[in-house]
């Protein structure tokens, strides 16, 4: 929030041009909503003082410099993936017993992330924003569904006849790019359409929507390996 308005894209794009004056109004028009973002991660009532408020901020400067609207994901969003990912990673930094993994922890160097990112030479340190922006991306299209990846990974389909068969509906969402926007636009599964392309009752369709949104939503993101994996399991199901 800037003054208590939404943050326009237009305001983030203007800071992220230079413009200094415009870069601290909305860093600190947005101080109220940082620091609740830092309290429910560190259940801790006075923040200010803390680390974990100083990533917070550097995390949201760094929001600032790589937001764009090219993936359709507002600005609000996507900071506070950021964020989140920032404080985990810190979390991580210190040893934590209970270990949380963001989606910048790419690999097991003892560089630190920050460190990697402002290597310009550092292809590893690119590769990581472009899968961070692309799962960030897949949160997003999840959340306008009301599902979330823990939730998700934690029920996902136990059978492998199953499986391929979620595979097997997400692709037919996925290559219809038109079907797959009005799905995103809509909010809903077109769960009829779905199971007239793949030959199957409506009802088997309806039971696995969330998986078959997940899988599907993967089909169209960025993410290389994980599309690979899913080509696997289809060529695997046509032995």
């Amino acid at each position: 929030m800037l003054n208590g308005q939404p943050v326009s894209e237009e305001t983030v794009l203007l800071a992220q041009k230079g413009d200094a004056r415009i870069r601290e109004d909305l860093i600190a028009g947005s101080m109220p909503w940082i620091k609740k973002l830092v309290r429910k991660h560190t259940f801790m009532i006075s923040v200010e003082s803390t680390d974990e408020f100083s990533i917070a901020l550097s995390a949201f400067n760094t929001a600032i410099d790589r937001f764009s609207t090219d993936r359709g994901i507002p600005f609000r969003t996507y900071a506070s993936i950021i964020i989140r990912n920032r404080l985990i990673d810190w979390n991580r930094s210190r040893g934590s017993v209970h270990r949380e993994h963001s989606f910048s922890d790419m690999d097991n160097e003892p560089i630190s992330y920050e460190d990697r990112l402002e290597d310009s030479t550092s292809g590893i340190a690119f590769a990581d924003i472009e899968s961070e922006d692309s799962m960030i991306e897949v949160e997003y299209r999840l959340s306008l569904f009301g599902l979330t990846l823990d939730g998700l990974v934690d029920h996902f389909p136990k059978q492998r006849p199953t499986l391929m068969f979620c595979v097997r509906a997400a692709r037919a969402l996925a290559d219809d790019r038109e079907l797959f926007n009005q799905t995103l636009d809509s909010r809903r599964l077109p769960v009829s359409e779905v199971a007239k392309r793949v030959g199957e009752p409506v009802k088997r369709v309806d039971k696995h929507r969330s998986c078959i949104l997940l899988l599907a939503i993967l089909l169209q993101s960025d993410l290389f390996l994980i599309r690979s994996y899913v080509a696997i399991l289809e060529k695997e199901a046509t032995k």
